[in-house]
């Protein structure tokens, strides 16, 4: 879901500050989670790739879709990057403008009612959440990848 400009953007993101978003993005999901009384998303980087890859997909190629056009859904782009899940899901959101967008992003899913579901459905497990900022027009594009793998893995 796009969200517009609110208030001035200060500096670029480095890898390591997207990194970092990443993760406060994941605790803020958490705690909605905590809220509903359902256990935390543990974090899987692997999962994180593949949303990553998404992310930057969607900035380079200019699509903002939960299907990639050449890639195709969730569950085809998870056995791409050879993820075994039995659930998936996945939420995205792009923005610009924000110096802070983590709190932007988990506040548009959770008033979003199918986004909201994703996260706050007790069948998903674990969690890998990719951001890709585009330099040309300041977008940041978020993709959040949910699942519960396979194997049975429970947290």
């Amino acid at each position: 879901m796009p969200q517009r400009r609110r208030e001035p953007q200060r500096k670029e993101p480095t890898e390591r500050d997207l990194r970092d978003l990443e993760q406060r993005v994941h605790r803020l999901i958490n705690e909605q989670r905590q809220r509903a009384k359902l256990p935390p998303l543990t974090w899987r980087e692997d999962v994180a790739h593949a949303a990553r890859d998404h992310s930057k997909n969607m900035a380079e190629r200019n699509f903002f879709d939960h299907e990639d056009p050449r890639l195709g859904n969730v569950d085809k782009r998870l056995n791409r990057f050879r993820i075994s899940w039995r659930a998936c899901g996945e939420n995205i959101f792009m923005l610009y403008g924000y110096e802070n967008p983590a709190p932007v992003a988990v506040q548009g899913w959770m008033n979003s009612p199918g986004h909201r579901a994703n996260i706050l459905y007790n069948e998903f497990t674990h969690a890998g959440i990719g951001v890709f900022y585009r330099r040309s027009d300041r977008r940041y594009y978020l993709t959040q990848i949910f699942i519960r793998p396979s194997d049975g893995t429970k947290r």
